[in-house]
């Protein structure tokens, strides 16, 4: 009686040319089917669990972040705001830079999705605008008094400006992490 060489072949996808193999989807004929149902009803358990763990860490649907996180576009766009101000106030000595924010404001405030953006552009601009106001009441004080006081704003407003542009650049790294920065010196809150 000649052996058959594949028969027992270990690296066959079919040991034993397919000879006493069960057709797919019924039971192996020496497994009890009830292990198999508690293994299944084992595996359920475990994954219930999982879900109740897991379910404060999951996605939006839609591959949206969750509500807490701030988009990459989001955070671009108060960057953006942010340098377009700290160079707008260089450029002008501080009579326009408020308009950047102002600007970005209008166009956020009713996008969605841009919550973070519209928050860091009201900062941005009662900031910019508290400044402007101190510096425009120096140049009032120094036409009220016929020159007089004329030094005044020679002084505030490079100060100012200075002040401007390092609390700007400040913001915008903020804003490039995606952290909210509260601007100091704001007295005027028109946003």
């Amino acid at each position: 009686m000649s052996q058959n060489p594949y028969e027992n072949n270990p690296y066959d996808k079919n040991p034993g040319n397919g000879q006493n193999q069960q057709p797919q989807g019924y039971q192996p004929q020496n497994q009890n089917p009830y292990e198999q149902q508690g293994a299944q009803y084992q595996y359920q358990q475990n994954q219930n669990q999982y879900d109740q763990q897991g379910a404060q860490y999951q996605q939006d649907p839609y591959g949206q972040p969750q509500s807490g996180a701030v988009s990459a576009d989001d955070k671009n766009m108060a960057f953006l705001m942010n340098l377009i101000s700290a160079g707008a106030t260089f450029l002008s000595a501080t009579t326009i830079g408020f308009l950047a924010p102002l600007i970005f404001w209008f166009i956020y405030k009713d996008k969605p999705g841009y919550g973070f953006t519209k928050e860091a552009s009201r900062r941005a601009f009662n900031f910019n605008f508290t400044l402007w106001a101190i510096t425009m009441a120096s140049w009032i004080l120094a036409l009220i008094t016929f020159g007089i006081l004329i030094f005044i704003p020679l002084i505030v407003m490079p100060l100012v400006t200075i002040v401007l542009i390092v609390f700007h650049i400040i913001a915008a790294v903020s804003a490039n992490n995606g952290e909210e920065y509260e601007y100091p010196l704001t007295f005027i809150k028109i946003l």
